[in-house]
């Protein structure tokens, strides 16, 4: 619904009023909340697809802005440098199994 109120305040030709959708209309908070489930596109009697307006918001705070929740940045540091979003090296992932062998 923002971005359709965005939409028809600037119109075909756009204008610089210096407002932008992220911030102004939207705000982080709210895409953030966002579960990604789909209902919002299957309820939508015209077809428009909000999930994909929400995820590349998303993508674009990220990215972009370096904005995303704290524990967002955690998962993405540990992606970078362990290949996985667990704090743990790939040879200590399976350390946990070890005490399971020895409690049977």
């Amino acid at each position: 619904m923002d971005t359709r109120d965005r939409l028809e305040e600037v119109g075909e030709k756009g204008i610089d009023d210096g407002k932008s959708l992220l911030g102004d209309y939207i705000t982080k908070e709210e895409i953030n909340a966002c579960t990604s489930c789909n209902a919002c596109t299957e309820a939508c009697p015209i077809n428009i697809n909000p999930l994909d307006i929400i995820l590349q918001t998303r993508r674009y705070v990220a990215m972009e802005e370096s904005g995303s929740p704290a524990s967002w940045n955690a998962m993405f540091q540990n992606i970078e440098t362990n290949f996985a979003p667990w704090k743990f090296g790939a040879q200590d992932r399976f350390n946990w199994a070890g005490e399971l062998k020895e409690e049977q």
